[in-house]
């Protein structure tokens, strides 16, 4: 072989070699052309609460709407402790290739940074936000044989009394803590917070005239609520729930622009391609318009929300930055 032949070789082999690599770059630099054929095994959503619970109930029920759409299973996996920490960091730390999801909610995203001294994850930078599912309204209420009637009469007997009146709270720094130290705050009253371990023993007290009113999730308080044994005097929703209409709004009782309320949503690890993304959020929007999806989250009280990835990472923005007011100003803190 001759000098030139065996240049002519090696060059033409540093050609492909170089062909090769610049390929291999454009695929490490543009994440968008991966996962076309996703998805193509099992989903795990990671619920960082208790399985049995609502949020774990309403997930499992949009997970099992959008399984046949995509077309592969998806498995919840609960990982509890520490206010749905544990399991946030885990969804943090998982693969961003669309195969692990995390159940985020107004706690692990909005309002623990501003509680706790610390967090072993970001939950801005470290996460996608994919779709979010559900809103859980939140209602004020008091027994039926309170003398309070609406939401005037218990901002005039606060102001007549300050400081004088309690309120029962099933868990520190929940979207019903919150919402109601939000409503003290724009109504100038003084109302003493007093926790509880859960709601059911803050409702007995409530019944039994040692608090005098009670900030609860619907869903809990529906059932006492049609059966007349509470008086609801305001749901914290932007607008009525559709079905407790006769319930009116924060809102349209003299605080123009007040929401109060819980969400969870799905998230995906941070550098998720886009493409995957869209069609776990894809596949969302089309669950939600099955009527039996309907019908499961009328039966839990929650409200489907039709959303897209920019949509939810708007909303969090909005709601971090109104959390953090609130807890800011209440003076809020946590312990790990």
């Amino acid at each position: 072989m001759t000098p030139i032949t065996l240049y002519a070789k090696v060059s033409s082999l540093a050609k492909t070699l170089t062909t090769l690599s610049l390929a291999t770059l454009t695929l490490a630099l543009c994440p968008q052309v991966w996962g076309q054929d996703y998805p193509a095994k099992s989903i795990k959503i990671i619920v960082p609460f208790a399985a049995g619970g609502p949020a774990d109930i309403v997930t499992r029920q949009v997970a099992a709407s959008m399984s046949p759409i995509l077309g592969q299973p998806m498995v919840i996996e609960n990982v509890t402790g520490a206010a749905g920490i544990v399991g946030t960091k885990m969804g943090a730390a998982a693969a961003p290739d669309g195969y692990t999801l995390l159940l985020g909610g107004t706690g692990t995203h909005t309002t623990n940074e501003f509680l706790y001294p610390s967090l072993p994850y970001d939950s801005d930078k470290d996460f996608t936000p994919v779709v979010l599912m559900y809103k859980a309204i939140n209602v004020f209420v008091v027994p039926a044989n309170s003398p309070i009637q609406t939401l005037a009469d218990l901002i005039k007997q606060a102001k007549q009394q300050p400081g004088a009146l309690n309120y029962g709270l099933g868990a520190i720094g929940s979207s019903s803590h919150l919402s109601f130290e939000k409503f003290k705050k724009e109504a100038d009253i003084q109302i003493v917070g007093i926790p509880y371990k859960g709601m059911l023993p803050a409702y007995t007290d409530m019944m039994g005239g040692r608090i005098q009113v009670m900030p609860n999730d619907i869903s809990n308080a529906t059932e006492q609520i049609t059966s007349g044994k509470l008086r609801a005097l305001a749901v914290t929703s932007a607008e009525r729930f559709p079905y407790l209409p006769d319930i009116p709004t924060v809102a349209e009782q003299g605080f123009p622009g007040f929401e109060g309320v819980g969400w969870g949503g799905l998230f995906a690890p941070a550098n998720t391609p886009k493409n995957i993304v869209n069609k776990i959020a894809a596949a969302a929007a089309q669950a939600y318009k099955t009527e039996e999806l309907k019908q499961a989250m009328r039966a839990r009280k929650v409200e489907i929300i039709e959303s897209t990835p920019e949509l939810f990472a708007s909303f969090i923005v909005q709601e971090r930055k109104k959390w953090a007011k609130v807890i800011q100003d209440s003076n809020i803190k946590l312990e790990q």
